[in-house]
Order: structure tokens, then sequence, then C-alpha cells
């Protein structure tokens, strides 16, 4: 495992408005893609800000590349900075050509051109800046202006890069077409990145490991598919995009499986651990249930959860359509448009799901 090139130890910061910041402990590892996501307001750029050293904290640690970055008497902030690179959701440019601007942070760095030659090519290159550069950054479009803030903080090749949701002013077209390239240039380069998003599918494609803010606390962070897949409590569930969550008891225990009655009628079968008679919480995600149609016989012996139900909802969500099934208890799934049609579903129509055990978590 890399070393961890970040540590956030009991940080708290508080304001007059009467929110705090409060973070028990988060860490980064070298080479690493740390992505934090949460809703609006819930404490994300405040820490951006603080690990930057723009605004001070209260309390507590910030462990930076092996040196303790709060500490206001023994460190040198413009040679903290120097090792940081950050991007905002507003793009900054300066009234000059954009290849003025992509120089920028190497002149005020006093970084030789010529030792990042073949790296500012690459990005001219590669983000499709070639026909920009002689142009004024006034002209552009605000998506071009933050292609070419990203390409400008790449360009430095720091210790970590800092991206405080860089991507959510630009169209959704030209967001969908240009995130595929920078993350690959973010994985390709192996560039240390602590990325801010309120978009879980981001989260999904870039992360090796994600953390969940919510009210200034870090609810729970880890590698991405523990994260996603395993959330600690119901609010997290929601934050990661899974769609179903009903509660029910611990009926019984067999081999690690555990048998969920969550209402008179239903029960379900869960890969965990429980005690009998114990309250829980049962999360699904959309995507692990499986529409098997009328017939239940065509369902994977390895399935051990099969729901009769009726279609109460279809819902377009852009690349699938979501089904909202009564099963005795709402369940959520996805499926595409031609397995609609060549299903014949429709608002109604009776159906089996299934959802394997083993996908299905317990908290």
């Amino acid at each position: 495992m890399a070393d961890k090139i970040l540590e956030i130890k009991n940080l708290k910061k508080h304001f007059s408005t009467e929110f705090s910041l409060n973070i028990d402990y988060l860490y980064v590892y070298e080479n690493a893609i740390f992505t934090l996501i949460g809703s609006n307001g819930s404490g994300k750029s405040t820490l951006i800000y603080l690990i930057n050293m723009l605004i001070p904290a209260d309390s507590g640690s910030i462990l930076f590349d092996g040196q303790e970055i709060l500490d206001k008497k023994n460190i040198n902030k413009k040679e903290i900075r120097g090792k940081m690179a950050v991007v905002f959701q507003e793009p900054i440019l300066f009234n000059t050509s954009v290849y003025s601007n992509l120089l920028l942070g190497l002149k005020l760095r006093k970084i030789r051109l010529e030792e990042y030659k073949d790296d500012l090519d690459f990005l001219i290159e590669t983000l499709k800046l070639k026909n920009l550069l002689t142009r004024s950054s006034k002209t552009l479009s605000g998506g071009e202006q933050q292609k070419v803030c990203l390409a400008r903080a790449l360009l430095l090749n720091p210790k970590i890069l800092l991206l405080d949701e860089p991507l959510a002013n630009i169209d959704q077209e030209t967001r969908e077409e240009f995130r595929e390239v920078f993350f690959e240039i973010l994985k390709q380069k192996k560039i240390t990145t602590f990325y801010i998003t309120h978009d879980r599918n981001e989260a999904m494609i870039i992360s090796d490991f994600v953390g969940v803010m919510e009210n200034g606390i870090l609810q729970q962070t880890g590698p991405r598919e523990e994260v996603f897949r395993r959330p600690v409590n119901e609010r997290v569930a929601k934050l990661v995009g899974i769609e179903t969550l009903v509660s029910g008891v611990v009926a019984s225990i067999s081999e690690g499986v555990l048998k969920v009655w969550v209402n008179d009628n239903t029960y379900i079968y869960a890969v965990g651990e429980s005690i009998n008679g114990k309250k829980v919480m049962v999360s699904i995600r959309p995507e692990d249930v499986i529409i098997i149609g009328s017939d239940a016989k065509t369902a994977s012996l390895s399935t051990l959860n099969i729901f009769k139900g009726r279609i109460s909802e279809i819902k377009n969500t852009g690349l699938f359509m979501k089904l909202e099934i009564d099963c005795g208890f709402p369940l959520a799934a996805y499926i595409t448009n031609a397995s609609i049609n060549r299903l014949g579903l429709r608002i109604g129509s009776e159906i089996f799901a299934a959802v394997k055990a083993s996908a299905i978590h317990i908290f």
C-alpha cells in the first residue's frame, strides 16, 4: 500500500453561521484519487480551503507530505502551496491569451518551461486546446475556461491536486465528453487527487477511495466499493444512490445468511452478521435488481430473493429506466428501455424481481 500523503485528525472549524466542520480522521494515499461527496452546504469546500491554507483551522492536525501545515510558527505557506494545485468551481483566468494562462503557474513558481515542455504538449493535444492558444481567455466559453484551468493545474505536476467541483458549471454534453478524457489523465499520470463533487456517478467512475460528508461531519470513508455497497447509515445510503431502504427485524440466521422480516408477509435474505430479533435497515442498489418478467422459473438458482410485485411507476433517468415496484415494500430497479419493450412492461404490470442475498446490505 502506498504512503499516506495527507492525514487529517481532529480538525475543527466553527463559523458565526453556527456551522461547524468536525473531521475525526481522514487520509489520502499517494497516487490515489480520493473523492468527497455530500449535499450542498455539508462542508466539502471548507475542507479544501483548510487543506490549501486559505482559512485557518480552530484546532486539529493536517499532515501533508510529512509536514504539519497548521503549525503557524514553523511552516512556509508558499513552499507548501508550491506542492499543491487547486481548481475551483468558477474558472480563474487572467485577461491574457490561453497560452499565457497555461504557463502562469510555472512562471509564478519560477519553473523553466523546458522542464515541462513534453507535459505541456501532451495536455494541449489531449485536452484539444491547440486552436485556443492564441485566443484571449475572456472570449472562451465557461467549459473552455475550465479546461484551461485544469490543464494549468495538471501542468504543475503537484504532490496533490485539489478539485472543488470543477465540472459543475459545464453543460452536460461538454461535461460528459471532457470528464472521460480528464479522468483518464489523472489515472495515467497517477496524480494524487482530492476531488469534491455532489455527483455520485463521477465518484463511482473516478475514485479509488470515497468519503461522504454531511453537516460538517465525515460520515464514512473507505474504498469506493465498500462505501457505495456497505453504507454505515441511512443518510450515507441515500447519498451514494441506494434507492431501496426498508426496515425489518432479523428472524433467523443460518450459515451467515440472515432472514429479515420486512412486514407480516414478506421476508428478505441477506448475507451479513447480526443477532435474532434485532431491528435493521435493508439496503438494495437498483442496479442489483434483476427483472425476470412474469415467470419466476427463469430466475437463477443462486438467487435467494424472488419478489412478486406490481409496477407502480416508470421513470426515465437518462441511461436507464427506473421501475418502482410494489413488492409489499417499495423496490427500485434499473432496466433498459429495450428490456421494457421486450418484456412488454407498463405501469400496473405484475412481474418478478430477483436480488442475490450477497448483493443486499444490512445495517
